[in-house]
């Protein structure tokens, strides 16, 4: 921006009572003023022309390029000068760019802009938007809150029906389902819990008074460890738990004389199960009988239980286990009946996975070997991996030197080049890319150093450095679509690089005759910061569309330290587009999972009110999450609107205005005061 000089500004009108340095701060703000305006409609202009999607009578639209204008100058020096005159410094003006200027220039005796093909818009017509947008998106506020919590879950919340009844009531607003994990039937079985549970508050007379909004996240095309490297080490069957850690079913598989191996099953339609591989004690398999108790040491010493249910064939047992075990080739299970009831105690006292008595007469089944399987690589800095481009198969084990693993989409690997950053499990673990080949990335790892961590498959993958192109809906979002816009109310788009995302999203939304169904797109990534601006107008053209800050990956993605940033300018830029945002990840994690938060997440939760929606993840005292973030969303209500904050109650101070002074008793009734902190 070209500052006036004092030439130009002598000529212009002169407001009563100003002094020159007044007048040139008027001048320098009606030429950022006009500035804005021919930037903003030479960009409109352009987006008619070539964006189809663009909404040239769109006041949001016109309001967010104001914006984006606005900001894409330093104007640091006039903000000060406007404060040192007692006026806005511009820092509050998001929702309403040009009258908030306008507002203004009124105090130096500048005209206003009546030509422009700019729509403006005013504070309160801003607030009505947002607040029906929000509405429209997210399902009615509660009273005196109009920020909503939404908690994340998996299918272990559809057998914990008053766990369901007390998020409820306490807060929880809209559920969120990621579809990367589980499968449409337990997706069904959440959605179902939900609404029967609504309908038990309804029954007894402790309904909300409004129905809980269902989001379901597309998988998109996240990159994860599909796999790493092989091994016979034990394999653990792992037994859904509740959030308090209590199992919730029973796990199925077979015990089986003509098995090779031990190993886990995952059919299609079936629920994930085992095969037993039976090496010794064959004879006695065929004598098992239904609802008999099976008794064993798993390989870690713990002492567990398997329940015969069903004599499939002679070689063929179904049994069901209740809790989480690791098998290992050589484990002896025994019929609980050659025991007495003194099997635990023995093996107890002994420590030993073993049964004490003789084999003769303890007649147990001998586990047979386990099938070469993933298993989790332990790594610290200076070891290097090797990241394969094709599966890791038997042949492709740690006795090379270098643990392997290999990813969902080995495609982007090619993309990735020597000196580039890996993060896996987000950033839990940091590897530098030291060479390539059409076999695999070799991997140095830089983080951490002072202790080992492990690399699990399942865990993420980031090429912060690598344009790694990927287009954000795959065939399998999809085919998931279908489900999402019969059962639920809004559908996320995880890693919405461009607007072009947003975009073929709603084309097969349409396809599917829904053009109205709500949309949020997930703001992870690098490219979605920078594209945020186009995302944003695309979004506009929905009629049900919001913006959520995932900070996990984001985090990852741009810094730890850029994080807090990025959330701001992505906040403010949605404040200008008048669209409703969704603040995720570790949001009163610690207390969530241990049952105290930390001090610093009070703080980080409260601001959660500049959002529309604040995002918790689920955990063992969730329904303590939800109670504390919904009284703090309330407190922070009463002080503070978006970035303004409001003089209401404050915290009262002792001895300041105790003096004996009859008129200012007289006032007392009008002194707000907060005697003590609500949290």
């Amino acid at each position: 921006m070209n500052l006036a000089t004092n030439k130009d500004y002598k000529n212009d009108i002169q407001p009563i009572s100003l002094t020159d340095d007044q007048r040139k701060l008027g001048r320098d703000l009606y030429l950022l003023y006009n500035d804005i305006i021919n930037e903003a409609e030479k960009i409109k202009e352009y987006f008619k022309i070539n964006d189809s999607h663009f909404q040239p009578k769109n006041k949001c639209c016109d309001n967010l390029l104001c914006y984006l204008v606005l900001r894409k100058r330093n104007i640091e020096q006039l903000q000060l000068r406007l404060a040192e005159d007692g006026l806005s410094s511009l820092g509050r003006l998001e929702d309403h760019v040009l009258i908030s200027i306008e507002q203004i220039l009124k105090h130096y005796g500048y005209p206003i802009n009546s030509n422009t093909t700019l729509e403006k818009i005013n504070q309160g017509d801003a607030q009505t938007i947002i607040a029906n947008r929000s509405r429209l998106l997210l399902g009615r506020p509660r009273d005196n809150r109009t920020t909503r919590i939404m908690v994340t879950v998996d299918v272990n919340i559809s057998y914990q029906p008053q766990l369901l009844e007390e998020l409820l009531k306490n807060g929880m607003d809209i559920v969120r389902i990621n579809c990367a994990y589980d499968k449409e039937q337990n997706w069904k079985m959440i959605i179902d819990s939900i609404r029967n549970a609504e309908d038990r508050l309804i029954q007894s007379g402790h309904g909300v008074g409004r129905k809980c909004r269902i989001v379901m996240d597309l998988a998109g095309p996240k990159i994860r460890i599909k796999q790493t490297s092989l091994g016979t080490g034990p394999l653990k069957i792992t037994v859904p738990k509740d959030t308090y850690g209590r199992s919730v079913k029973l796990v199925e598989g077979f015990l089986d004389s003509e098995a090779e191996y031990t190993e886990k099953t995952n059919l299609i339609g079936v629920p994930e199960g085992f095969l037993i591989s039976v090496s010794e004690g064959k004879q006695e398999l065929t004598q098992l009988e239904i609802g008999e108790r099976l008794l064993f040491y798993d390989s870690r010493g713990k002492y567990r239980i398997m329940t015969v249910l069903e004599k499939v064939s002679k070689t063929r047992t179904r049994v069901g286990i209740n809790k989480s075990v690791y098998l290992d080739e050589g484990l002896i299970i025994h019929r609980e009946k050659y025991f007495a009831n003194k099997f635990y105690i023995n093996n107890k006292e002994e420590n030993s996975n073993l049964c004490p008595y003789p084999r003769e007469i303890a007649r147990g089944i001998v586990i047979g070997r386990i099938k070469p399987h993933p298993i989790d690589l332990e790594v610290k800095a200076g070891d290097k991996i090797l990241i394969n481009k094709k599966e890791i198969d038997k042949n492709c084990d740690l006795s090379e030197g270098y643990g392997r693993i290999s990813c969902t989409m080995p495609e982007v690997l090619g993309r990735a080049q020597v000196g580039h950053r890996v993060l896996i499990d987000d950033g839990k673990i940091d590897a530098t890319i030291i060479s390539t080949n059409d076999q695999y990335l070799e991997l140095e790892i830089t983080y951490p150093s002072d202790k080992t961590a492990k690399i699990q498959s399942d865990k993420g993958l980031n090429f912060p450095d690598s344009n790694l192109d990927i287009p954000a809906i795959t065939c399998q979002d999809i085919k998931d679509l279908k489900f999402i816009v019969k059962n639920a109310t809004v559908v996320g788009i995880s890693f919405a690089h461009y607007p072009e995302d947003v975009k073929n999203l709603y084309d097969e939304l349409v396809k599917l005759g829904n053009p109205d169904f709500g949309v949020i797109a997930k703001i992870e990534s690098r490219n979605a910061v920078h594209n945020l601006g186009k995302i944003l107008l695309t979004g506009l053209s929905l009629p049900k569309f919001g913006i959520l800050i995932a900070r996990g990956d984001l985090a990852v993605e741009m810094g730890f330290e850029n994080l807090s940033l990025i959330q701001e300018d992505i906040l403010c830029l949605c404040e200008a587009a008048h669209v409703p945002v969704i603040l995720a990840t570790q949001i009163l994690e610690t207390l969530a999972k241990s049952g105290l938060p930390t001090r610093a997440e009070i703080t980080d939760a409260a601001r959660g009110h500049r959002a529309e929606c604040v995002m918790l993840n689920k955990g063992k005292f969730i329904v303590d999450a939800v109670k504390i973030l919904s009284l703090l969303l309330k407190t922070e209500q009463q002080h503070n609107i978006k970035k303004r904050q409001i003089f209401r109650e404050f915290t009262w101070q002792n001895g300041i205005f105790d003096f004996d002074n009859d008129d200012e008793k007289n006032k007392g009734n009008n002194i707000q005061r907060r005697d003590k902190f609500l949290v």
